[in-house]
Order: structure tokens, then sequence, then C-alpha cells
């Protein structure tokens, strides 16, 4: 078995779990259940380990459907994603684009990755329907679910109310990939966030991300709220960004960290030609 995963224990309840790629999953166990936000690239051993962490019975939540969040999801018996993530999940669900994802994080191919064996098969389970407002209650803790569409049309962010934590996975973090077919404009992106802003606010103190680094600060939502604004209103930075043989745009200057030059937290990286709903010239 692969040695790809190393949990982190925030608290009694809540146990985070690192990849060797860089993603993050997070573990939530109550008197009665126990939830796992995200299965990253479908690498064997992640159910191993789980059943290590906890003997609740273990239900999975996506928070969208690609490669780096929702490949490991079929060694699960009972799986949530918003299905607007359908389409995007069986694009990325061939293991050919799993070790393509999996060479590029890690810096470089190993051996291990021509093994099929060492890849869960990729064929999606059947997914239950996330709804927005999905409420599932655990035993002295709960989680509610919440559409945040724009990195995806699907893309969902998970509150902890007792805890008063929001987890935003890639929905909203330092670096918001918004740019391939499967994103929003910006334009509908901003309104999701202010949206989403107002049905949370006064909930949260902490925010929990998915990617490398964990924890953000609680006017993460804000401040990327902000960066559309600079964009649609021409004052971003506009630094080149170039990913997969496209270039794209970062809003805001930032380090290969995706620190911003001017210290401030949040980011977006975008197509011009998806800036506005109705294309580039309003």
């Amino acid at each position: 078995m692969i040695d790809y995963y190393k949990p982190e224990k925030i608290d009694g309840q809540l146990t985070a779990i690192r990849s060797r790629s860089g993603e993050i999953m997070y573990l939530i166990e109550g008197t009665e259940r126990a939830f796992l936000i995200d299965t990253c690239l479908g690498i064997r051993g992640l159910k191993k380990l789980i059943k290590t962490l906890t003997e609740k019975p273990l239900s999975v939540i996506l928070t969208h459907g690609h490669v780096d969040h929702a490949m490991g999801a079929p060694e699960f018996d009972t799986v949530y994603m918003n299905h607007k993530d359908k389409e995007v999940c069986r694009q990325h669900s061939p293991l050919q684009e799993r070790r393509g994802y999996i060479a590029a994080s890690i810096g470089g191919e190993e051996p291990w990755l021509l093994d099929d064996d060492n890849f869960v098969p990729p064929m999606p389970p059947d997914y239950h329907e996330l709804k927005d407002g999905a409420v599932f209650e655990l035993g002295g803790i709960s989680l509610e679910v919440f559409e945040l569409a724009g990195h995806t049309k699907g893309t969902m962010v998970v509150l902890i109310p007792e805890k008063r934590i929001l987890i935003t996975g890639d929905a909203c973090n330092t670096a918001t990939f918004l740019f391939d077919e499967n994103s929003l404009p910006v334009e509908a992106y901003r309104e999701n966030l202010l949206r989403l802003q107002q049905k949370l606010e006064g909930r949260f103190d902490r925010v929990f991300m998915m990617h490398h680094q964990m924890e953000a600060s609680k006017d993460l939502l804000k401040n990327v709220t902000e960066v559309c604004s600079d964009i649609m209103e021409g004052n971003a930075d506009d630094e080149a960004f170039p990913f997969m043989g496209n270039t794209y745009y970062i809003a805001k200057k930032a380090d290969k960290q995706f620190i911003r030059a001017d210290k401030r937290e949040g980011n977006i990286i975008y197509n011009k030609q998806k800036i506005f709903k109705e294309g580039l010239g309003k």
C-alpha cells in the first residue's frame, strides 16, 4: 500500500488528512456517525486509514467533482455530491488523468504510478444528490452544506456550526481557479459569494481550505469578493499564469505559494473571456 495519507488531529471530533500531493480532507466524527469531506485522487489506502480513525458508520461528502477531490469515492458506500458536477467527475475519472496530475504534484513519475492496483477503479459510485441547505446530524455535531458555484457549477462548502468552522474547499481559497469550461464567469461567482455571505453572516470564525495551507482568516470570502470587483472594474494586476498549455491571469500579484505582494489574503486565477455573464464586452 502506498503511504500517501497522513492524519492530523485538530480536536476530538475533527481530523485533517493530508495527502502527499498537497490535498487536505476532513474527517468529522459525532457520537452516532462520521463524515469524510472529499476523497483525493483515488489512491488506495484512504478507506483503510479511515477505519483506524473511527468505527462509526461513515458517509462521504464531495465538495466537487474534480480529479483531486472525488476520485477516491468508489471505495465508500455512501457518497453525496452535487449532481451538477456529474459530468466533470466523469471527465476526470480516467487513470491517465489522475497519473498526470499526481506526477505534476509530487515532482515526477514514480514506479508505483504505473501499477493499476494502486488506484481505486475509475468507476463513479452511485452518488446521492447533495443539495444546497442540506443538514446532516452526526450526534452532538452537525454539518450544513451550501452551494457556492464558480470553481465548478456544483461546488459546495461545509459549515460545522457547533465549531463555527467553514470548510470552503476549492470554492474560495488563496488562489481560486476560475478559468476552465466548467467554471462560471467572475460576475456570476461574485453574486454567489455575496449570497452565501448573507446566509452565513455571523455563523463562523474559522475557514479551512483543502490545498497545502489549511486555515485562512474568517474574512476570506469577503476578500475574494473584493478581488472579483477589482477584476470587473479593471483594477486587477493581471499577471500571466501559464497552466497546462494555456495562459490565464492571476488577479493580485503573488509569489509561487500564492502569498499576495500586498499581504492580503484571497486571489483568483481567471480567463479574461469569462469575466462578465454576457461576455467580456460588458
